[in-house]
């Protein structure tokens, strides 16, 4: 009995010492995985962050394949120049905004290779466009910004053209507005804008309303500025030359310019079926009938293989 003791006791021993030791490993084990529970937490933001990730290559690859449809469909632009051949003092409305402009013109996408400076550009193989006024002298005095800097560093014009993008009120100078009128003048507001002048040519014009469409009563730009004379007023804002929808850029690179894109784009009105290359989205002929009785001026045959074209 007292050796079955003494191995009881030895045994309860190793049991207290086995059972210590267990007890140090379930801790151990308990830290670890207590450890890995906090890296199991940590493992949702993780995944949250791949998801972000994946999310934002995916938005990078739709804006990729986005952008090259998009080079596609204006692929076809790098084989033409565009004119501006007529325009018009009617009232606009922007077909994406519902925004009007108090004019439009007519630009013609004219082959390249057969872009005449003269006339109407080209009697066949084109496509005819009509956008609103004030979106199409933007664009342009956008496009030729760099020579219009040229020659304010030169001297050559005491005008910043952008000011005459849109239809705008003009500051009358203080002095003039003394001499004709005092208090009574400064009330009266006047505004300065682009305009269409004899259905041909883009001119900057002097209106008393903001919508640029009425002229004042009585009172002519001079009066109100000192004596200054109002540039472009009989036309000629806007060159007629055909301008390449495609060149080489400051890097080298060739690339289509951002005025025919955009005047693809804003385009309400567009009459393509004489075009031979044309977008992948197919010709347009839904506006031929809106542009020949919007712009009647002059409409006459050109040839028999061309049909009818528009003249101004």
């Amino acid at each position: 009995l007292l050796v079955r003791g003494i191995v009881t006791i030895r045994f309860t021993q190793r049991s207290i010492i086995l059972t210590m030791k267990l007890s140090t490993a379930f801790l151990l084990l308990a830290t670890a995985a207590h450890g890995a529970s906090a890296q199991s937490i940590r493992k949702p933001v993780n995944k949250a962050k791949i998801l972000s990730l994946a999310r934002r290559l995916e938005e990078a690859q739709g804006d990729d394949a986005a952008n090259q449809q998009e080079e596609q469909q204006y692929e076809f632009l790098g084989d033409y120049s565009l004119k501006m051949i007529g325009c018009s003092s009617e009232q606009y409305q922007d077909p994406e905004n519902g925004e009007y402009e108090y004019g439009s013109v007519v630009v013609r996408l004219c082959p390249s290779a057969s872009c005449d400076d003269q006339g109407v550009g080209c009697s066949a193989g084109y496509g005819d466009y009509v956008v609103g006024i004030n979106t199409f002298v933007e664009a342009w005095l956008r496009d030729k910004e760099d020579d219009m800097q040229d020659d304010a560093n030169q001297g050559d014009d005491q005008w910043d053209m952008n000011e005459f993008a849109e239809c705008r009120e003009f500051e009358v100078d203080q002095d003039a507005d003394e001499e004709d009128g005092g208090d009574e003048a400064e009330e009266v507001a006047y505004y300065v804008g682009p305009t269409c002048i004899d259905g041909s040519s883009i001119g900057v014009g002097f209106f008393s309303d903001y919508t640029c469409t009425t002229k004042p009563d009585g009172v002519s730009f001079e009066d109100i500025s000192n004596g200054w004379s109002l540039p472009y007023e009989d036309g000629g804002l806007v060159t007629s030359y055909c301008e390449s929808c495609a060149g080489y850029n400051d890097n080298g690179e060739y690339e289509l310019g951002e005025m025919c894109t955009q005047m693809y784009e804003k385009a309400s009105s567009k009459c393509e079926g004489k075009m031979e290359t044309y977008s992948s989205n197919g010709k347009d002929d839904s506006g031929c009938d809106y542009i020949t009785s919007s712009f009647p001026s002059t409409v006459a045959k050109s040839s028999s293989s061309v049909g009818m074209v528009i003249l101004w």
